[in-house]
């Protein structure tokens, strides 16, 4: 600890402490958690998006519609609806219980838990919402307004969904700022 530690036990060490403060063990452990957190919720966004965008492209295709959304909208919906609440995610303030909870277990990697599970049903969910959406524009105004109701509910779900991953609680029982 500080500067009483000899080189030796500061090489064979884990963690090195620069002060004699044991709270300094308790900020890490929360600062820790805190990371690990958003970089969960950012990964869990990204990636439930990217396969609800998948969905809604490929099965259009394969059920023999044409394209949901054109290049350009899928670029849009990338950089600004995917990219921007995943910072925001990923720059979230630590949970107020977050020291309450048990330890992760070391073996257990980010997709624990049924992250995986949780990820493929909303994507899942978005997709075909979206193709819905898409479909009954398409029958009721044509193809271009269509793709507009599409891009607007994709763009409209993922901004949502973002609110959604940040607690476990429900989005109403949330705060939005």
């Amino acid at each position: 600890m500080g500067l009483n530690g000899t080189d030796v036990a500061k090489n064979a060490s884990d963690m090195i402490l620069t002060d004699d403060n044991f709270v300094t063990i308790v900020e890490a452990v929360k600062q820790g958690r805190s990371i690990y957190d958003n970089i969960r919720k950012a990964v869990h966004f990204l990636i439930a998006t990217n396969i609800g965008e998948i969905v809604t492209i490929f099965l259009g295709l394969i059920l023999g519609m044409n394209a949901p959304l054109l290049a350009i909208q899928l670029l849009w919906i990338n950089l600004v609806t995917d990219s921007i609440p995943a910072i925001a995610l990923g720059l979230e303030p630590e949970d107020k219980n977050i020291m309450n909870r048990k330890p992760k277990e070391s073996r257990k990697g980010i997709f624990s838990d049924g992250l995986w599970g949780k990820i493929i049903v909303e994507g899942v969910m978005i997709g075909v919402l979206t193709l819905f959406i898409f479909s009954f524009g398409n029958k009721l105004y044509g193809l271009e307004v269509a793709r507009t109701m599409a891009f607007v509910t994709l763009g409209l779900i993922e901004m949502i969904h973002s609110f959604n991953i940040r607690s476990e609680e429900s989005i109403f029982k949330v705060r939005f700022i």
